[in-house]
């Protein structure tokens, strides 16, 4: 796909091409008017030579009259002949040429009307020449002069009808040497242009080449810079993830024990001297108590966070019915203790974590126990499909939150109530975890003293996975 070109250097584009398809359109304008002189001139230049072929079949004529005058011979009158069987087209060639110049119509036709005149005169001496004793009659008549006086008045309109010609063909040329000179000047300034324009393109396309190999290089500097500035960082979260789970390995062990022991102890001390020393004693032992159930489950919740890392990809799909069952069994002693109400609609079956969608559920479920209002509980657990995703959605009845903590609560170690609702302020956190690595999300609506709502999403590509995995490893387990 090509990339956008910028308005800018669009514009300048159009405008540097625009220039010599300008003067490539000029020149050809000044080249068609051009070829239009060209075929007026010679219009002109034949209108010339047809009204002197005009003159000289008129002269021929005459010629061959005196001379079959003088000789008497018959072979004078060839000459006429040719000349009468031309005059018609070359009277029309004249006409024909001169269309384009009404101004000559009239000389035309006076200058035709004198040659026809001429013609006329020669034919009927001829004729009255060649009549037995008429001869001598016919010399008389040339002798008057009447064929002098036409050839005298033809002679004067066509020298005045060449000269009018050529004053049309002076016009003419002057005419088509400005437009050669035009037509010089337009190519010579569309080929500079031309060639500026491709010195721009050329200079620009260097730059272009240029600067894409300056970029490219950056690019892989960049690129290089980057990849060890990942390559360190990935060493530095393996070190991390190292040291988390030998952390994760020592809060399960090592501070476990220790844990126990305090809890154990404090719990005997309560148990065998409660009542025995003063209020204040059994008060410390209380806090002593309280505090190291806590922190025990503290450290669980570190590691079941931990341990979200290290489970395996389902690759079956797993029933939210069961899952919903498995957490309400879990939850049972809350459950009972709170009167709660559980209600269920349609759930799907999706290629989930079994194990971690259940505590998912189960933590949204106790979550919903434990903030309850003075009625009891009811909880309703339904889903439904949305453009490309199922929503999940765990509603209850309780004492709601203000909306504006709904991102808050979702934080590690957070808590809206304080120390008076047990908890640890880790298990919405866990469910965040748990649903974005299955490539969801998962939000709160609630309106304090109304109730809360708990959504989470996941994609409905979760459906098709279905149990093609599964065959796929059981056909190569047996193939080994």
């Amino acid at each position: 796909m090509p990339l956008p070109v910028p308005a800018k250097t669009r514009s300048r584009l159009v405008f540097l091409f625009s220039l010599p398809a300008a003067f490539s359109l000029v020149f050809f304008g000044v080249e068609l008017l051009s070829e239009r002189a060209d075929i007026h001139l010679l219009e002109i230049q034949n209108l010339q030579t047809s009204v002197s072929e005009l003159s000289r079949l008129a002269k021929d004529a005459e010629s061959s009259e005196r001379g079959f005058l003088l000789t008497g011979e018959r072979s004078y009158l060839r000459p006429l002949n040719e000349a009468d069987a031309l005059l018609p087209s070359r009277i029309q060639m004249c006409e024909a040429y001169a269309v384009n110049h009404p101004e000559l119509h009239q000389d035309i036709e006076e200058v035709a009307r004198l040659v026809y005149l001429r013609f006329s005169h020669a034919k009927k001496l001829l004729e009255t020449a060649q009549q037995p004793k008429k001869f001598a009659a016919a010399i008389e008549t040339e002798k008057a002069g009447d064929a002098d006086h036409t050839m005298d008045q033809l002679e004067s309109k066509v020298n005045k009808l060449l000269g009018q010609i050529r004053e049309l063909e002076q016009v003419n040329l002057e005419h088509e040497r400005d437009l050669n000179r035009w037509t010089f000047i337009f190519f010579s300034v569309g080929t500079m242009v031309m060639i500026a324009v491709m010195v721009w393109l050329y200079n620009a396309l260097l730059s272009y080449l240029y600067a894409r190999d300056e970029a490219r290089e950056q690019l892989e500097k960049v690129n290089s810079d980057l990849q060890n500035r990942i390559d360190n960082r990935t060493r530095e979260l393996e070190e991390m993830n190292s040291e988390l789970q030998q952390f994760a390995y020592v809060a399960s062990h090592d501070l476990q024990e220790p844990l126990r022991t305090i809890t154990s102890f404090s719990q005997l001390l309560a148990s065998r001297y409660r009542g025995q020393l003063d209020a204040d004693a059994d008060e410390f032992i209380g806090y002593i108590v309280t505090a190291s159930r806590r922190m025990t489950d503290l450290i669980n919740g570190l590691l079941q966070l931990v341990r979200l890392r290290k489970t395996s990809q389902p690759i079956a799909p797993v029933p939210f019915e069961r899952l919903l069952d498995e957490a309400e069994i879990s939850l049972q002693a809350a459950i009972r203790e709170s009167q709660a109400r559980i209600e269920r609609g349609p759930l799907p079956a999706l290629v989930v974590d079994s194990v971690q969608f259940s505590q998912v559920l189960q933590n949204l479920i106790s979550n919903a126990i434990r903030y309850r209002s003075a009625e009891p509980p009811v909880i309703r657990i339904q889903a439904r499909r949305e453009r490309g995703n199922w929503i999940f959605s765990v509603a209850d009845n309780g004492c709601g939150f203000d909306q504006e903590f709904a991102e808050r609560i979702f934080g590690l170690f957070q808590r809206l109530h304080g120390r008076e609702v047990e908890g640890t302020g880790m298990g919405l956190s866990i469910s965040r975890k748990i649903v974005e690595r299955h490539g969801g999300r998962i939000w709160a609506e609630s309106k304090e003293g109304e109730g809360s709502t708990f959504f989470f999403s996941l994609p409905v590509t979760l459906e098709g996975l279905r149990f093609s995995t599964t065959a796929a490893a059981e056909s190569l387990v047996q193939t080994r």
